[in-house]
């Protein structure tokens, strides 16, 4: 998700609080984001407790999650402690160590194909003391290997894709929803995340009514794709078939959830 006011907007006040509300050592923030420190990677300490490394290339997308918290806005049902919660497109875990920390999961099941991502994501599951678990697969439609297109040579990328042309190949290893569930033993997920640019079609498409029956809500950035003929008023009209309500979110966020 890469999103954010217009270039020379001042940012809005919340953001701010926000920083302050979940970060205990915010002033790191400002000297990571201004140059006072050289340091790769920034170390955010929680006031939950829960740590999180952001490499300097996703600082824009950790203050959506942390500051602008766009990942709560619009969400209908409330999360409880212990839940468990799947992220798709992982990333570093930025979203993914908000769950534990937000919303008190008691695990999060981050799926991340792109291997220097998934490097990042590692290192941020080796301070949840066993509640993240980092899997290096992408979800499809299909089990078996894909070429996987990186946004960004040799860097962290936001915008690495199944479905794209372009950009550094790799080969990665693909598994279904349903196979994931099944490894992890994943009875009921509470809060699914879904920003995997545009393989959310072929994977909402390709679950069973089973594997869909045992998520709560989801949210998924929809990326309408050249590449597909499908759109976001198809894949809204399927999810409403499969028994979802919906509600459109902030960007390109859609909302899905059950309520039986």
């Amino acid at each position: 998700m890469r999103h954010g006011s217009a270039q020379g907007q001042p940012p809005h006040p919340m953001r701010y609080a926000n920083l302050v509300k979940n970060i205990s050592n915010w002033p790191t923030y400002f000297a990571f984001k201004y140059g006072l420190t050289q340091a790769p990677v920034a170390h955010f300490r929680l006031r939950s407790g829960v740590e999180v490394k952001v490499p300097r290339e996703v600082l824009h997308e950790f203050k959506e999650v942390f500051f602008d918290e766009a990942y709560l806005k619009g969400m209908p049902l409330p999360v409880q402690p212990g839940d468990t919660v799947v992220d798709i497109g992982a990333n570093i875990g930025a979203f993914s160590m908000f769950a534990l920390h937000r919303l008190a999961a008691g695990r999060v099941i981050a799926f991340e194909p792109d291997p220097v991502n998934f490097a990042h994501l590692s290192a941020n599951a080796a301070l949840a003391a066993g509640r993240l678990v980092p899997v290096p697969q992408a979800i499809s439609d299909t089990a078996g290997e894909m070429t996987f297109h990186r946004g960004n040579a040799g860097g962290v990328s936001t915008s690495g894709s199944l479905l794209s042309t372009k950009g550094e190949k790799v080969t990665v290893a693909t598994t279904t929803l349903e196979e994931a569930f099944a490894r992890h033993g994943i009875e009921s997920c509470a809060f699914l995340k879904m920003d995997c640019e545009g393989a959310e079609f072929s994977i909402l498409y390709g679950a069973s009514d089973g594997v869909l029956k045992r998520i709560r809500q989801m949210v998924i950035e929809v990326h309408d794709q050249k590449q597909s003929p499908r759109t976001r008023a198809d894949l809204k009209a399927h999810l409403v078939a499969k028994g979802f309500r919906l509600r459109d979110g902030m960007h390109d966020l859609l909302w899905a959830w059950r309520e039986d």
